[in-house]
C-alpha cells in the first residue's frame, strides 16, 4: 500500500472535481484519471516518484498544467504548491511554497512520510464529510482513487468514510512541523461555502495550532475565500 500515491490522486482528482480551471482545461477528472493511468503504464512508480518525469512538477506538465509551486519536488510539499500554482498561477505558488517552507522536512519514501500522507486522505475526506453529505462530485474524486487500489488501500478509504469526522483527533495525530500540510488537505478537498463546513476548518486549524492570518494565507494561495475577518 502507497499512501503517498493515494494522497497525490486524490488531491488531484478532488482539484479537478471542484473545477479548478486549469484541471477542466486538462480534461476534469477524466484527463486527470488517464494521464496518471499513463505515467503508470510508463513505468512510474506507486510512489509517484517516477515515471512523471521530474515529480510532481512532470505530471502537473502532463496534464498540460504549467508547474508554478512544486519547485520540481516529488514530494507532499510539491504536490500542494503545484495544487496552488494550478488554481492561482505563479503567485499563489510562491505564496503556498513560503507557507510550506516552514514545516518540518520529510525524508521522500521514509515512514513519515506514509504517515502525513495518511493524514491527508484523512483530512481530505473528513472535510468532504463535515457537512453531512459528500456531494457527487467529491464522491466520484474518492472512487477514481479506490477504483485501481488494492484490497489494504481500498479497506483504507472505506474507514475514513465511516469513522467520525472529528477534527480534534486528527490534529492530535498530526506530528508536529506537519500541520500546513494536514490543514491545506483539508482546503483542496471543499469550496468551504457553508456554516458546517467554515466550522469544521475551524475547529481543525484551532486543534493544530494554526494563526487565523496563516490559515487566510493557505486559503489564498488554494484560491479559496478567507476564513477569518483580521
Amino acid at each position: 500500500m502507497s499512501l503517498k500515491n493515494m494522497a497525490v490522486k486524490m488531491a488531484l482528482a478532488m482539484a479537478a472535481a471542484k473545477g479548478v480551471q486549469a484541471f477542466q482545461k486538462a480534461g476534469g477528472l477524466q484527463g486527470v484519471k488517464d494521464k496518471l493511468a499513463q505515467s503508470q503504464q510508463g513505468g512510474g512508480a506507486r510512489g509517484t516518484g517516477g515515471g512523471t518525469g521530474g515529480g510532481i512538477g512532470g505530471l502537473l506538465s502532463q496534464l498540460g498544467i504549467q508547474d508554478s509551486g512544486s519547485g520540481g519536488s516529488s514530494g507532499l510539499g510539491g504536490l500542494l504548491g503545484g495544487l496552488a500554482g494550478a488554481s492561482g498561477g505563479a503567485a499563489a505558488g510562491t505564496r503556498m511554497k513560503g507557507l510550506l517552507d516552514t514545516t518540518r522536512e520529510t525524508p521522500e519514501g521514509s515512514a513519515e512520510e506514509e504517515q502525513v500522507s495518511g493524514l491527508m486522505i484523512r483530512a481530505m475526506i473528513q472535510a468532504a464529510r463535515a457537512d453531512g453529505e459528500i456531494d457527487e462530485q467529491e464522491r466520484k474524486a474518492i472512487l477514481e482513487v479506490t477504483n485501481d487500489a488494492d484490497a489494504e488501500e481500498t479497506a483504507f478509504i472505506q474507514r475514513q468514510m465511516t469513522e467520525p469526522v472529528n477534527p480534534e483527533a486528527l490534529a492530535e495525530d498530526t506530528p508536529k512541523g506537519h500541520e500546513v500540510e494536514v490543514y491545506t488537505a483539508s482546503v483542496v478537498a471543499i469550496e468551504p461555502d457553508n456554516r458546517a463546513e467554515a466550522e469544521h476548518l475551524d475547529r481543525l486549524a484551532r486543534a493544530l495550532g494554526l494563526r487565523q492570518e496563516v490559515v487566510n494565507e493557505i486559503h489564498a494561495a488554494q484560491g479559496k475565500p478567507p476564513l477569518y475577518t483580521v
